[in-house]
């Protein structure tokens, strides 16, 4: 209990040591990242950052260690950034972009070994995407992925063919086992080629398109079956275009 409490004093006092600097973020404002092109924008708390827009860019500067909330608006639909300071003056931003008309692919969590893990399937709602909109067939398989993410704190770009796994919420790593720390997020990724295997032939798909994963909270045992893609649409449809923070 001790060591575990001089640990903790040793992280707080690290992190005090760090020299705060004023940091600039730049971030597009455009359909792609925020779901809206912005007019306006609302701080909640103006003394841990500033911020302002530029045609199609978005401009924030760090003032003071914390976090905040930012509102985005074009005038009819809203959309939302969570804003992290770090002690250092380093900014990390999570967006909650207005959903529209995207293309949403729904992710869900599955036990592994044993169901004593659970581990992120995102190759798996991938292909029951790919499958409900005929890109596919149930017996192929994915083989490899390429895309950029919009959301890189969530999902960062693919590499060598794979998803790549972003960060937690206020810009830490995810270590080991800690995928869960994805859940209720999401990030749209731009994808440009997709390879599966058919019948044991690798096969590309030409998919160049914008798609919206939602990463659900939901944990589904071993290899049970996941709803079926139009109820999961039309449940998303039903609901508020933002997702809770």
């Amino acid at each position: 209990m001790l060591k575990r409490l001089l640990e903790k004093r040793i992280v707080t006092l690290n992190c005090v040591e760090i020299p705060f600097q004023q940091h600039v973020y730049k971030m597009q404002n455009c359909v792609e990242v925020l779901g809206i092109e912005a007019k306006s924008l609302q701080i909640e708390n103006n003394k841990i950052i500033t911020g302002y827009i530029d045609d199609q860019s978005i401009f924030f500067k760090s003032l003071r260690f914390g976090q905040t909330i930012i509102h985005f608006s074009d005038g009819v639909n809203k959309a939302i950034v969570q804003l992290f300071v770090r002690p250092s003056g380093e900014i990390v931003v999570e967006v909650k972009p207005y959903l529209g008309e995207a293309e949403i692919v729904t992710v869900y969590y599955r036990t592994i070994l044993a169901d004593t893990f659970i581990a992120i399937d995102l190759k798996g709602a991938l292909k029951h995407y790919l499958v409900a909109h005929q890109f596919m067939n149930r017996e192929d398989s994915i083989a490899e992925v390429h895309y950029q993410s919009m959301h890189p704190n969530v999902l960062k770009d693919s590499f060598a063919g794979h998803f790549v796994l972003g960060c937690h919420m206020d810009g830490r790593e995810i270590q080991n086992a800690n995928e869960y720390a994805l859940a209720n997020r999401q990030a749209s990724l731009q994808f440009s080629k997709i390879i599966i295997l058919q019948r044991g032939k690798r096969k590309a798909i030409a998919c160049d398109r914008l798609l919206t994963f939602m990463i659900t909270n939901h944990v589904f045992v071993g290899y049970e079956d996941i709803p079926d893609y139009q109820n999961e649409v039309e449940n998303y449809v039903k609901r508020d275009c933002l997702i809770p923070v």
